[in-house]
Parts: C-alpha cells; structure tokens; sequence
C-alpha cells in the first residue's frame, strides 16, 4: 500500500511504502524523515531486562531495529551519549541507569546482552512469505510433513533473521541470548549472498576539517584530571559579563572555572544524584553570575565559587537543558521535549508539551533550546534532525533541517546556541553550522574535531567544547 506526506522542505508530494524511517526527496534530494504513524512498527516488551521482538511485520522491520541497535553502538564510541542512551531505552524499554550503563560498556568496545530474544511461530512464517516470495508455491501436506516442513522452516528463517542481524551486530560484541537450537545443521542452507547480509555503513564519519567562517584565537584542555585538564567534556558556559569560562566533565560531576584567556581559577565536584552518577552536557550562566546546570532532571544553581544557590524542580518536568534570557527568566527542555518557561526564580509561567512531536509527527526523546534577544525559542531535536522555531507566546513559526550530509542538514546534532546578531549555531559531525534566524543556511565552521557544547559571550566570540577534551574559542564572521 502506497502513503502520500508531503516533504518537509519543499513540499513536494512523496509516496511511501515499506518500513524505512527515511526516504529521499525526488525533487529536492533532502532526506526526509517518514512521519512515525505511518511507518511499519514492530512492538516491544515493556519489561526492562526482556528485549523481544514480537509481533514484526516484515523483514524490513527487523533489519531496522537491527540497525538502530549498531547506531546505538556507533554513537556510543563517537561520544553521543544522550542520544545513544535514548535510542537504547526506546528499542529496549531499559530504565536510564541500565541504558547508560550498556552505553558506556559499548563506547568502551565491551559486549553487552539483550535477553529473550526470540521470535513467534506466526512471525516466523510471516518473515518466510515475506523473504521468498511470489515464486514460491506451498502444497498442502499431512499433519506429521506439517510439523517437519514447519520445523525446517522455522530452522531456516531463524538462520535468516539472525544473520541478518549478526552481521550488524557481530561487530558490535552484543551477545545475542535466546535458544539457537538446530542452528548450526542448518547454515549451510543459506546462500553467501543472500540480501540484507552486508555490513551496514557507519552512520556518520568524522572528517579533518578546519575553521572556515571562524578563526580560533584559544584552545586549551586535554586529558588528565588536573588543574584545566578534562574527561569527557561537554558542558560549556561563559559569563556575559566577567568573561569566565565554566566547563564540565560530562560523567563525573567535575565543574572547572578560568578566566577568560582560559587560566585556571577553581573547581567543584557535584556529588551522585540519589546514587546515580551526575551525567549532564549542558549548562548556562546568567547575567547575574549564576550557573544553571540540569542534573537528574532538577536544574542546580551555583555561584562563580560553586557555592549551592538552591535547586529547581517541579513534580511534573524533569529538567534537561536551560538557557538564560536577558531578562533573567529561563526557557528549559523538560521530558525529553516539553518547553518550560520559568521566572527568575524558577516558577513555571509557560508550557509547550510535546513541542517537537506534535508539529513532526515523529517522537522525540532528546532535545536542546535557545532563546534569543526577542525571545524567539529554538529547540534542536536530536531524533527529527530539525530545529523547531517558536515565538515568545509559544506559538510554533517554522522548522528547518533534516537528516543528512548536505548543507542545512544534520547528522548527530549536539547542541544549539543563537548570538547577538541572532544567528543560529548548531553542532553536529559536519561541524558548527551557522543560519540566519529565519533558518536560512549561512555557512559552516569546520571543525578537525567532533563539536559537542556551545556558548557566546557579550562580544560573539564562540566557545566550543571537543571529543579531544579542549575548550576552543573563536572569532566568528560578522
């Protein structure tokens, strides 16, 4: 059955059949993410340690989850922790702890295993008809023939589904648990080269590139713990006014202070979250000297000296990004994609539940936020590829990007930020991508590293933190 959506882009009609979650535009070669209610879906257990996958539709469906599974992999080893986490809880139903930790064992080439694996008997036939064929012409046959030509068959898909699968996650070092019984009699049936047996294509690779739209005027950092030393760090902040620079280890809760020609000036440590390890990537400084960092779904506060200025929380939003306004007021990501307004003193005055999805139509787990000079919000999400645009009342105005390689497009995004001139920079593995605040595509900052956080300060210049464990900043182009 054929579906008709319009692209995205260009608003050009597209057909759609099959079970891929993106398709390429004919008319303007975007790829375009296929609206989620229209796509085949497998369904999946709800139990955290019990990952199957009953009820697939078609072989498609299957290699597709196998896919995600090796993208969880690869965006693990490149640093996207977030999204892979996300990605790991939506096919496996795993609660954060767990997801996270198989996360960091796969970013660290470690295997991990998905438990009760497995297949139904209707499922097994149905991949059967799916797989050979209209040339393929069944006989009725006796009960006792049934059973043999059943368990053959069913010996057979099985060989054909895990390998399919095994040749995405082999690599990977997951271990696939279940009962492989009669396997091994039964591999020599499948042919070399049967289809969907190739190894799946990296998701995105890292290119050397260098500053193009931006030059760099200082770099600091590098691996270690000591004084301007980092791990894995993401988070990065500046204050508008004094030029401090705050950046922070994304997996320990180490927060390091310098001043702005990047000197180191102190440090604090914030402690486990109900014995949960302080994983966050983002933060940001008011004009005031206040720093807001979400942590365990509750924004903290410190003061230049990290000093505790109390905690925000709310019953109903677990807290995932902030950004700071001028006038002191916050506009935050709560629950993976509801944007919060709060006042100055962290009541809340605006929502926007499920901001992404409902103008996408496709579910988003992760996303980042930036609000500009006027107001204007802008909201990054990781699984659409898109930035969403709404005005200062809450009201969406426009959306632009997609998935791919092209210029306006993203591959792994990371974060979002708007200068004074209010433009939009976005990193992503093709680098930092700078738009005008109506979403047209300016030019982009190559990067010879993976870009993850991003801030201004009062002067425009950009500060960016890498996977080589440098904070970087710039002069960008007027």
């Amino acid at each position: 059955m054929s579906l008709t959506f319009n692209c995205p882009n260009c608003g050009a009609p597209l057909d759609y059949q099959g079970s891929d979650p993106i398709i390429r535009c004919p008319y303007c070669s975007s790829s375009v993410i296929v609206p989620e209610n229209l796509r085949a879906k497998p369904s999946f257990s709800s139990k955290p340690s019990n990952f199957t996958l009953s009820g697939v539709g078609d072989m498609g469906s299957l290699i597709n989850q196998a896919r995600r599974i090796k993208e969880v992999k690869d965006l693990a080893e490149a640093g996207q922790t977030e999204r892979a986490v996300a990605i790991y809880r939506e096919i496996t139903g795993s609660d954060d702890v767990s997801a996270r930790q198989a996360v960091e064992k796969l970013s660290i080439g470690q295997p991990i295993t998905l438990a009760g694996m497995g297949l139904t008997s209707a499922d097994v036939m149905s991949q059967v008809r799916m797989a050979t064929g209209p040339g393929i012409h069944v006989q009725t046959l006796d009960a006792k023939s049934s059973q043999q030509v059943g368990r053959w068959v069913g010996c057979l898909v099985t060989i054909l589904v895990l390998g399919i699968l095994a040749s995405v996650l082999v690599p990977v070092g997951i271990a696939l648990v279940g009962t492989l019984a009669a396997v091994n009699s039964a591999e020599e049936m499948i042919p070399s080269d049967f289809p969907g047996l190739e190894e799946l294509p990296i998701p995105f690779p890292l290119e050397e590139a260098v500053a193009g739209f931006a030059s760099q005027e200082l770099a600091f950092g590098g691996e270690g713990t000591g004084p301007g030393k980092f791990g894995d760090v993401r988070a990065i902040a500046v204050d508008p006014l004094s030029g401090n620079i705050y950046a922070a280890n994304y997996d320990d809760g180490r927060v390091q202070a310098f001043d702005a020609q990047g000197n180191f000036l102190t440090q604090w440590v914030i402690p486990e979250q109900n014995n949960v390890d302080p994983y966050f990537d983002k933060m940001d400084v008011g004009r005031d000297g206040t720093i807001y960092i979400p942590v365990s779904g509750k924004i903290l506060k410190f003061d230049s000296q990290g000093n505790s200025l109390g905690v925000i929380q709310h019953s109903d939003y677990r807290f995932e990004d902030v950004d700071i306004a001028l006038d002191g007021s916050m506009v935050t990501i709560a629950n993976g994609e509801d944007i919060i307004w709060l006042s100055a003193d962290g009541q809340v005055t605006q929502a926007v539940e499920a901001a992404v999805s409902t103008v996408s139509g496709d579910s988003e787990l992760s996303a980042n936020v930036a609000v500009d000079g006027l107001g204007t919000v802008y909201v990054l999400g990781h699984f659409n590829n898109a930035v969403f645009i709404f005005g200062p009342d809450g009201k969406f105005i426009n959306r632009f990007g997609s998935d791919g390689d092209e210029p306006g497009q993203f591959r792994a995004p990371q974060a979002i930020k708007v200068d004074g001139q209010g433009r939009i920079f976005v990193s992503a593995s093709q680098g930092v991508q700078v738009f005008s605040n109506d979403g047209r595509y300016l030019d982009v900052i190559k990067m010879k590293y993976f870009a993850y956080g991003l801030a201004f300060d009062d002067q425009d210049k950009l500060y960016v933190t890498t996977n080589q464990k440098m904070v970087e900043k710039y002069q960008v182009n007027q």
